[in-house]
């Protein structure tokens, strides 16, 4: 019994791989920003080297927690479409000039690619509004869904 449980977590992590060897090249911590879109609530995660951000649906809690919640209390919700997704990662993106481009992922994970109108150093503005992120933005949900 025991060894059947262990061959069937292996064959989820091969199969997972890729996925999850890009989800743990974010910061585990605390997410960069807590995002309301509408009244639902993600947590958005800036990559350190990559024009991408990480965007988990659930309370503001490491990413680690998170990540196990979504596959458990979320794991049946397919709810919300990819416009609400991108809301979330535009949230805080347009604050210095920069949007989401194309968006990626499944379940109540997403990673966004954006882009900047303008030269930006990212990691200087996400430095410098974090912590008013982490009190919360709101934004309107999609047009579609008031």
């Amino acid at each position: 019994m025991k060894m059947r449980a262990f061959l069937l977590v292996a064959l989820f992590a091969l199969g997972a791989c890729a996925s999850t060897q890009r989800t743990l090249s974010y910061n585990a911590g605390m997410p960069d920003a807590d995002v309301y879109v509408g009244e639902q609530r993600f947590q958005v995660w800036f990559h350190e080297r990559d024009q991408t951000v990480l965007v988990v649906r659930g309370d503001s809690q490491p990413l680690g927690v998170l990540l196990a919640q979504n596959m458990t209390v979320y794991a049946n919700d397919r709810t919300l479409g990819i416009l609400w997704w991108g809301a979330a990662a535009n949230a805080v993106l347009t604050q210095f000039g920069c949007y989401g481009t194309e968006v990626t992922g499944s379940d109540q994970m997403r990673e966004i690619e954006y882009t900047c109108r303008n030269p930006v150093d990212v990691n200087a503005q996400v430095a410098q509004h974090r912590e008013e992120w982490r009190r919360g933005v709101r934004v309107p949900a999609p047009a579609e869904q008031r």
